[in-house]
């Protein structure tokens, strides 16, 4: 399927396609009038790409835990994506911490507002 039929059907940008395409997170082949072909199975690697960004993994890391998948579309445990899921549980929790630290500081500048 060219780009644009596997952009409408994945909801992905054409550009963000071609940025995986071009970091090898996605395998095309090239038409003789130079124009990318998709497999089916495409659709089904985008799908994982996208779940993967939005549980906040980068692209490189993407890239690391994509190969975890099994044939069925399961995310195996392989030790890589332990590894990076566990990585990214670390990222959320200090962000978290520094959210609820910031909270409590706006919180007691509230606190201490003069009413007027």
């Amino acid at each position: 399927m060219l780009i644009n039929q596997l952009a409408h059907r994945t909801g992905v940008s054409t550009r963000a396609l071609r940025h995986y395409d071009g970091l090898g997170l996605l395998s095309s082949r090239r038409l003789d009038n130079g124009y990318r072909d998709f497999a089916e199975a495409a659709v089904e690697e985008v799908r994982r790409i996208r779940l993967l960004l939005d549980i906040g993994l980068r692209l490189q890391a993407v890239a690391q835990v994509l190969p975890c998948f099994d044939r069925d579309g399961a995310l195996t445990a392989c030790p890589t994506a332990r590894e990076r899921l566990r990585g990214q549980i670390r990222e959320l929790d200090s962000s978290i911490a520094e959210l609820q630290r910031t909270r409590g500081l706006l919180a007691g500048a509230l606190d201490d507002l003069v009413e007027l």
